[in-house]
């Protein structure tokens, strides 16, 4: 059925109800008008562009009363229809008394309503054009419809309350509305700073989907990142993905890795198709120049990963920095700048603010505001308030000295009207706000204005009674500094990140006293929170840790540094040496988000307010984290300077731990030779101590870089000199090396065949740790005990690949639940090679590029080189040569630019092998050659089944 929506001046109102109404709907058309079908509780705007959008006329009653309206500016929403180019055929206009129509408008032509005498002919002549245009619609396709969406499939509540006013972003609708019908395009991401309207746009996107029951959805998901404004924050997507993994379903949304978790809510999202709206994703994305715009967040970069690999919904992001991750996948990935309204769009947004003054000057006060979309919406609000409304009064607006970047065009109207509000309850409660970097509880804020008074904030607020400041929040709201109040969380008061940023500075520089004092009261509500709200001093979840995370945050902002270290973090958070919120809540993003509040400059200098001990701790911990979440560039920084901390004070088998921790983190960048040097100065100072346990685990780490190096005879002679330390220490629980020394000898003893001993030293090993569940240690035996049986097949023909991957299976496993990112592609290149075996190759690629999507992401050159080594070895058992011959190049070109020579001879080996594959004997030979006298140098035999089985193919 089609219908007609009527806009009107409520002063016109009989006469639309009386006369107009009756009329149209007596001659067959109905009649779509706001007193009888307007949503309760929606904004008249919203619901008047709802009207437009689904009506198939819209007619205006063009009065002066309805262009001196509040919605005089309402022909600027109608062009934000779908059909903006049909206007003349959509919309109806009546002129009932003279006005003078704007220069928007000049293109309608009007029907003459003026002479009452003639209104029933004229009123005719409209109804048969509307009809003969309705019958023209129904000769073509009807608009599909679509099954109402349960409530409990849709869970958008935590996305932020934004304005309703939309102008200039058509081509973004229409580019979402393409993307949720394409089975193509799997994530949108809009890219501006703050204030642009990206969150407006997402918001005005999901509800013209609401209206249309979601078109055909059957999950709808929002999550908003709150961040402090432009400066970056280092937070964690914990939160949202054990939220997410619950809401979607997930039997267990605690196990994992966060690597796991990740990829685990990505295959449920990609069950359905699913709505996945992610607001204001820059905190959680680095700051650094080598890696701007990484998500730092494992779990979230796995998700977003996939999902742009893989979605038959969408994915739709809001964030100021683009994502690299998305630039891997141009082919199904938008990422869609949004710098500025246009001068057109933002003299529409003034209007509709009431403003008075031509379309030029309109447009000029958009100009010198940046054209900035929350510049405009808060100018708008502040001229509103003036008398007359006038445009020029812009022009009276101090200028900032703050750089474009940050702000600079919101910012000078915030604090113009900040100069109009005056001291008083309304800009302390902006002060107050600006304490906070996400939605503030009332509780919170109540803590805060509590006596006794913090002189210069809460002067005003303390005391003051609930009606007095319901009328300061309504004013705030009427200058658009504050959030109309949620629904979901009527209990909260929200506003921009940029109000928050710009009225928490200048508090902080204006009186900072007063900063540090209410920092403090929210450091003690904070704390005292998880025994409030659970009964428990030591909380078990993540969510119920979330206000210890906060109090740590707000007690370094008050400046109490250490006691923020000594009584929440260190006692309730890492519940001092159990390292509770990694290893039991695998929180490395959560701890690491804590961390950064006790540095100056993440991640090298502490504050000085902190113990020399704290800060060495703080810096061995960043360290440890930071590695362990594949940021092994980030690692170094810290590594160094607690090495140099530990040297001053001389503690000698710190200095060598610290070096040895140095020495792995270089392996795995690829940087031989300060892996090697950094291993020998472990063994030189670890030798001045008397720590036995020491002296093995510092042999082994230089055992391993000469080993990765090529150098298998130190190495062997370290690891055997390391094992003959241990039998002499009478306190160890083994003869022979086991744990982490013991794996990383084993991987020595795998590549000279010998695998029954590996077997051996794998299986006592986890007899010696049974006790420990450490998930590390575990997995590292099972991937020993995986890799051994598979080359036991593959050397005996034994059918031991059942336990084979039994254990590698566990391996893998085990490494995602260890939360320790650098150390997964092991598991999954191992299994991979048992999977190209048994010729399971869409499951051995799947390990293969999420080996290399972990590699990549961390600048892990050693992993590179072995997933280039296996996915030439997949290539060639599919018979691929030409990618084959590609994966081999790049290999072997890794290897001398890292001087990873364990791999000479495999290299040489894929080269043959392709070589083969081309029918290219002669370079096939040469290669192998090449191979066989490598492996004879090194003592290498674990490739002598490989090099038997080429030796007989090139030889028949």
């Amino acid at each position: 059925m089609h219908t007609i929506f009527i806009s009107y001046s409520h002063k016109d109102k009989d006469w639309v109800q009386n006369w107009l109404l009756p009329k149209l709907e007596t001659n067959g058309l109905p009649c779509h008008i706001d007193f009888r079908d307007f949503e309760i509780g929606v904004p008249g705007i919203i619901n008047m562009e709802r009207a437009v959008e689904t009506c198939d006329k819209t007619v205006l009653v063009l009065t002066p009363d309805y262009l001196n309206s509040d919605f005089a500016q309402f022909e600027a929403i109608l062009l934000q229809s779908q059909d903006p180019t049909g206007l003349k055929k959509r919309i109806v206009p009546l002129m009932l008394k003279d006005c003078q129509l704007p220069k928007r408008l000049a293109m309608l032509t009007w029907a003459d309503f003026r002479d009452p005498d003639r209104r029933e002919a004229e009123l005719q002549r409209v109804i048969r054009q509307i009809k003969a245009d309705f019958r023209k619609l129904d000769r073509k396709p009807a608009k599909p419809t679509w099954p109402e969406l349960a409530p409990e499939h849709i869970d958008i509540d935590r996305l932020p309350q934004t304005g309703y006013e939309l102008f200039g972003r058509q081509q973004e609708i229409m580019l979402l509305d393409n993307a949720w019908e394409s089975d193509s395009t799997h994530v949108v991401s809009f890219v501006a700073y703050g204030g642009m309207g990206k969150s407006t746009l997402v918001n005005k996107w999901l509800e013209r989907l609401r209206w249309d029951n979601y078109r055909g959805a059957q999950k709808v998901f929002g999550w908003s990142f709150y961040s402090q404004g432009t400066n970056e924050q280092v937070t964690s997507a914990d939160a949202f993905i054990g939220e997410a993994l619950r809401w979607f379903g997930d039997p267990d949304p605690d196990e994992g890795s966060p690597w796991d978790k990740g990829k685990r809510l990505a295959r449920l999202i990609q069950r359905h198709k699913t709505l996945l709206v992610l607001d204001g994703l820059e905190p959680l994305q680095s700051g650094f120049e080598f890696e701007a715009g990484k998500i730092k967040d494992p779990a979230l970069g796995m998700l977003i990963t996939e999902l742009a690999k893989d979605n038959p919904g969408l994915c739709v992001i809001s964030t100021r920095v683009a994502l690299p991750e998305l630039a891997r996948y141009p082919q199904c990935c938008v990422q869609q700048s949004l710098e500025t309204l246009s001068p057109e769009a933002g003299a529409a947004l003034l209007r509709l603010h009431g403003v008075r003054g031509s379309d030029a000057e309109l447009q000029q006060a958009s100009r010198d505001f940046g054209n900035h979309a929350l510049a405009i919406t808060l100018l708008g609000a502040y001229l509103h308030e003036l008398s007359g409304h006038p445009v020029a009064a812009a022009r009276d607006i101090p200028d900032l000295d703050i750089p474009v970047e940050k702000g600079r065009h919101p910012r000078r109207v915030m604090q113009a009207i900040a100069e109009k509000l005056g001291p008083g309850p309304k800009l302390e409660l902006l002060h107050v706000l600006g304490l906070f970097n996400r939605p503030a509880e009332r509780a919170a804020i109540n803590s805060v204005t509590a006596a006794p008074v913090i002189p210069g904030l809460t002067d005003s607020l303390h005391g003051m009674d609930e009606a007095a400041f319901l009328r300061t929040c309504d004013t705030l709201r009427r200058y658009r500094l504050l959030a109309r109040e949620s629904r979901h969380r009527p209990d909260t008061l929200d506003c921009h990140p940029l109000v928050r940023e710009h009225f928490g500075e200048r508090l902080r520089q204006q009186n900072p006293e007063a900063w540090r004092a209410a920092h403090a009261r929210l450091y003690d509500y904070y704390k005292g929170l998880p025994e409030k709200l659970y009964g428990k001093h030591l909380p078990d979840t993540l969510q119920e840790m979330e206000p210890l995370f906060a109090a740590v945050a707000h007690g370094c902002l008050a400046g109490k540094h250490q006691e923020a270290l000594e009584e929440v973090y260190k006692p309730r958070i890492r519940r001092t040496d159990e390292a509770f919120a990694i290893r039991k809540l695998g929180a490395y993003g959560s701890e690491l988000a804590a961390l950064a509040n006790f540095f100056d400059k993440p991640w090298k200098n502490p504050v000085a307010e902190l113990s020399e001990g704290a800060k060495t701790a703080i810096l061995s911990w960043a360290g440890f984290r930071l590695r362990a979440l594949g940021r092994l560039q980030d690692a170094i920084t810290p590594m160094v300077v607690c090495l140099e901390r530990y040297k001053t004070i001389g503690d000698l088998i710190e200095i060598a731990k610290a070096y040895g921790n140095l020495s792995e983190t270089y392996l795995f960048l690829g940087e031989m030779k300060m892996a090697v040097e950094c291993a020998r100065e472990s063994v030189k100072y670890v030798d001045n101590s008397n720590n036995s346990l020491y002296k093995v685990l510092c042999r082994t780490i230089l055992a391993t870089a000469l080993h990765t190096a090529g150098d298998y005879t130190d190495a062997e002679k370290l690891f055997y000199e390391a094992e003959s330390i241990q039998r002499r220490n009478k306190n160890s629980k083994s003869r022979i090396l086991y744990a982490m020394p013991g794996f990383r000898f084993s991987e020595l003893l795998l590549d000279k065949g010998e695998y029954k001993n590996v077997i051996n030293r794998a299986e006592k090993s986890l007899k010696i740790i049974s006790d420990k569940n450490d998930p590390l240690i575990i997995a590292f035996d099972n991937l020993s005990l995986g890799r051994a049986y598979f080359l036991k097949t593959a050397v005996q023909g034994a059918d031991d690949h059942f336990k084979a991957e039994y254990h590698l299976n566990l391996a893998v496993k085990g490494l995602r639940e260890a939360g320790t990112e650098h150390h997964i592609p092991r598991g999954l290149l191992a299994r991979a090679a048992l999977l190209r075996e048994q010729q399971n190759f869409h499951a051995a690629w799947d390990d293969l590029t999420e080996a290399q999507e972990i590699a990549g992401r961390g600048e892990m050159q050693l992993h590179r080189v072995d997933y280039h080594l296996e996915a030439a070895r997949v290539c060639v058992a599919e018979r691929r040569a030409d990618q084959a011959q590609q994966h081999a190049e790049t290999a072997a070109a890794l290897v001398a630019e890292t001087g990873y020579h364990r791999r000479d001879g495999e290299v040489a080996l894929c080269r043959a092998q392709v070589a083969r594959l081309r029918g290219e004997r002669t370079a096939a030979h040469k290669h192998l050659q090449e191979a066989k006298a490598t492996f004879d140098r090194q003592g290498i035999r674990m490739w002598d089944w490989e090099v038997a089985a080429l030796e007989e193919t090139l030889h028949s």
